[in-house]
């Protein structure tokens, strides 16, 4: 699979979050979460928020769902400019 969302496809193994959880919390099949995470389908806003919260609290939003060739190598909290 593609990785249209290169770090949260990162920190999902990193962390070894099973997909499957994902897609529990979410109330979605498999399938629509691949689906998600290759850019087939968007995620909608409460799927952001609720992944963000349960699984990525201490990451930003933006940057944990920026696209792929947006990537800005920076976690939530940390210096940038």
């Amino acid at each position: 699979m593609r990785a249209y969302y290169p770090t949260l496809t990162s920190e999902i193994a990193k962390r070894g979050i099973k997909k499957n959880a994902i897609a529990r919390q979410l109330g979605i099949s498999e399938r629509s979460l691949y689906n998600k995470l290759s850019g087939a389908a968007d995620f909608t806003w409460p799927e952001v928020v609720a992944i963000n919260s349960c699984f990525f609290p201490d990451y930003d939003p933006t940057k944990l769902f920026a696209r792929e060739g947006e990537q800005t190598g920076e976690r939530a909290g940390q210096g940038g400019m």
